[in-house]
């Protein structure tokens, strides 16, 4: 299989940085392409004719969003292995990412983007309970005494995830959210992931998603 791709991102974008992340770990050469989200070119739009990143092209072919583009990927490339055998085991990493996608982030951004502080309160508490849900019915009912979403094996389900937890200094910044106390499992995770060379190599600091994100928030709320 040829290894000619270009991927079409945008630094800023955790949809991106799952794909990219994908690509390190598994040590594929590919051309990177910035796309500009407020300028965007025609030639990227006739790859992505959602107009979103990531989008991928693979020796003439296009595959976009970005968790299609990742199990593309896995069975493209498939030294390490990131889906795990078994149909249920498959089934719920499938299951979790669908979760992170339409309702966790949800609740993310509307606690980031609310400008009525009396919202806020009730906004955080659905984020925070967001976290004790991956922590109780994720992390505690699938990972076993592994460090992983799926105990001691990295699976898509975890580079799906963590974009999110590099941006939380964003969240805790403006609108005060954090780990809670009561989920151990999810920043042992966390802090499990973050040394891996795949994730350092593409790594931003808590400055930059504080300074990208104040688009977002407008202002610190309590």
């Amino acid at each position: 299989m040829s290894h000619r791709l270009e991927l079409f991102s945008a630094r800023v974008c955790p949809y991106a940085h799952r794909t990219r992340l994908i690509l390190r770990e598994k040590d594929v050469a590919f051309e990177y392409t910035e796309v500009d989200l407020q300028n965007k070119p025609s030639r990227f739009l006739a790859v992505s004719p959602y107009g979103k990143v990531p989008a991928l092209v693979h020796d003439g072919a296009t595959v976009y969003e970005s968790a299609i583009i990742n199990e593309y990927l896995d069975e493209t490339f498939q030294e390490p292995r990131l889906m795990p055998e078994t149909p249920v085991a498959r089934a719920k990493v499938r299951i979790w990412i669908d979760y992170c996608d339409d309702y966790f982030i949800a609740d993310h951004y509307a606690l980031l983007k609310n400008q009525d502080a009396a919202r806020h309160p009730t906004l955080l508490h659905k984020a925070e309970r967001n976290f004790r849900f991956i922590e109780q019915e994720g992390l505690a009912k699938l990972s076993g005494n592994g460090p992983y979403w799926l105990g001691s094996e990295l699976s898509l389900l975890d580079f799906a995830w963590y974009p999110f937890f590099e941006r939380l200094p964003a969240w805790t910044h403006y609108r005060g959210l954090k780990i809670p106390d009561d989920c151990p499992r999810l920043q042992n995770w966390v802090e499990t992931m973050a040394p891996r060379q795949s994730i350092r190599e593409i790594a931003n600091d808590a400055a930059y998603y504080v300074g990208r994100y104040v688009n977002y928030a407008k202002t610190v709320l309590p």
